[in-house]
């Protein structure tokens, strides 16, 4: 049975800051959290539209680039934030807001009610590491605990 809510990680192991979802999952895990389940994902998507489904909400964490913020900058973001991305493109080219949009009309029964993200502005999602960079790394803990606050239904 699946539990209430799901934190899930998105982004890339593999390269430098995009490691930052897998990252905080991974710590969000290490907490055993009561009815919280933790997933990563590598794909974008349609495809995630699956690994939501019947959850009563999902926390996505991943790594943004905008050039706006200083790198490590830990932001709470609704879905209201991505209705401007909404679009309709080719169906492996979909972004997440357009696959939260989808998802709610394709089964809007099974698809979770809350949808929110903890992004993190960061420097570099080119280069192949195993690490991040510094101002990413050192975002980790407050990226941890603002998802933690946002389960445990805390202000943010």
């Amino acid at each position: 049975m699946k539990a209430r809510t799901l934190v899930l990680g998105i982004g890339s192991p593999f390269i430098t800051d995009d490691a930052l979802g897998f990252r905080v999952a991974d710590e969000i895990r290490k907490k055993n959290l009561p009815d919280v389940d933790v997933d990563e994902a590598s794909v974008s998507g349609l495809d995630l539209i699956e690994v939501m489904i019947d959850y009563e909400r999902v926390i996505v964490v991943d790594a943004i680039l905008t050039g706006a913020f200083p790198a490590g900058k830990v932001m709470v973001l609704g879905e209201e934030s991505l209705t401007a991305t909404v679009h309709g493109v080719n169906p492996h080219e979909v972004n997440i807001g357009t696959t939260i949009a989808l998802g709610k009309q394709l089964e809007p029964e099974r698809f979770p009610k809350e949808v929110t993200f903890v992004a993190v502005e960061v420097n570099d999602v080119w280069t192949v590491a195993d690490r991040m960079t510094p101002e990413v790394e050192a975002s980790l803990p407050e990226a941890v605990q603002t998802v933690i606050d946002l389960i445990e239904g805390r202000e943010v």
